[in-house]
């Protein structure tokens, strides 16, 4: 599932006629100062990042003069989050608010159905609705193909005070929100705060937007959303281009295995016998020693990684490929991490073999194996 950033969600909402604040997209300060002359000032200065809780990082910043948009912008643009640079800037419109609401949809995979959640809680985590105020979260769940009518959301606002015109617009903008879900192929659409203006107008002051990259053929423009790109890192991008299912995670254990169950079970064991899995890898069936080579290549960049595991239980996978790939990586690459090797199924006894004329032993069942890991980070950290 790809996350975007807000000004690319803002692109889809647009593009179905969801109402917006005026704004517009920098990368530097002389950008943000000439996008708030042309906005006209107050405006609100959002740095682009693929996580939330930006204002309490001091990521959205609202400037009355041009000297503040300086500052501010050049603030923003220095700092980092999630270990990456912030590079853009969404300058927006200040806009008069008189209330503000919460609107969701996302796919709910239990149901088989798109859940459209509303509240007139605004501005606060959906989570801290739910827990303090549930009689202020309404949930209406509708089918993922069919066509979504308005009135479905008139008895949910009645509820919440919400009656007459105001009621049949913002029933009208919710339904379009459910739409946009089921035309864009999104797995989930948030706006929060969605804001009611003192001139009546209902516009989406923020976007939270997740495409399903599963249906990225059917959406050629996504190529141009950076989002689906910055959100890997250099390593990720690496592993992807050679075939290989790599997601980078906080830990100490760089686990390698052949098939994605196999890796979240290895993930659960490491987890539950006191240590925590530096990443998931799935090289897949049948890798050849150059795949398992570049998987530990990989690996053993990362100074955090204490221990590198390698599972693999063999069907389509040979045991000797495996077992050439690993002492190729150490040859090659002068890895020096602790590597534990547990090795099972074609081909067994070669790749064994192979392993221990190396100095390498190879276990044949999983958990003692990753208890072996695990041990050796713990010494490490004595």
């Amino acid at each position: 599932m790809g996350m975007l950033y807000e000004f690319e969600g803002k692109s889809i909402f647009k593009k179905h006629k969801l109402p917006l604040p005026p704004s517009k997209v920098v990368t530097s300060v002389e950008e943000a100062v000439k996008a708030a002359e042309e906005l006209g000032l107050p405006v609100v200065i959002k740095a682009q990042t693929l996580s939330g809780k930006r204002g309490k990082r001091g990521l959205i910043k609202k400037v009355d003069t041009i000297d503040e948009v300086k500052e501010k912008s050049a603030e923003i643009l220095s700092k980092e989050s999630d270990g990456r640079p912030i590079k853009k800037l969404l300058i927006e419109k200040v806009v008069p608010i008189k209330q503000e609401f919460y609107a969701s949809v996302m796919v709910d995979g239990s149901h088989v159905a798109l859940l459209s959640m509303f509240s007139p809680e605004g501005g606060m985590d959906i989570e801290e609705i739910a827990k303090t105020k549930p009689e202020k979260l309404e949930k209406i769940m509708f089918p993922m193909d069919i066509k979504p009518f308005g009135y479905r959301f008139f008895p949910a606002l009645k509820r919440q005070g919400i009656t007459g015109k105001d009621m049949v617009k913002l029933a009208g903008f919710l339904k379009k929100l459910v739409e946009i879900v089921q035309k864009e192929d999104l797995t989930l659409a948030e706006i929060n705060p969605l804001v009611l203006t003192e001139d009546g107008q209902y516009l989406a002051l923020d976007a939270k937007v997740v495409v399903d990259d599963n249906a990225s053929y059917r959406h050629p423009e996504w190529k141009e959303f950076t989002s689906l790109i910055d959100r890997y890192t250099k390593e990720e991008i690496e592993a992807k281009e050679a075939g290989i299912s790599f997601v980078e995670l906080d830990g100490e254990i760089g686990m390698i295995a052949c098939g994605a169950g196999l890796g979240m079970a290895t993930m659960d064991l490491i987890k539950y016998f006191g240590a925590n899995p530096k990443n998931f890898l799935d090289v897949g069936g049948g890798a050849s020693p150059e795949k398992v080579s570049k998987a530990l290549e990989i690996l053993s960049r990362d100074p955090e990684v204490k221990v590198i595991l390698v599972n693999v239980f063999g069907g389509i996978t040979r045991g000797d490929q495996v077992a050439l790939g690993i002492i190729d990586a150490i040859k090659k690459f002068n890895i020096k991490i602790p590597i534990v090797v547990r090795l099972i199924g074609t081909n067994q006894e070669e790749g064994v073999k192979i392993l221990k004329e190396h100095g390498i032993e190879a276990y044949t069942e999983m958990e003692p194996a990753i208890k072996k890991a695990v041990e050796l980070v713990k010494q490490q950290k004595k």
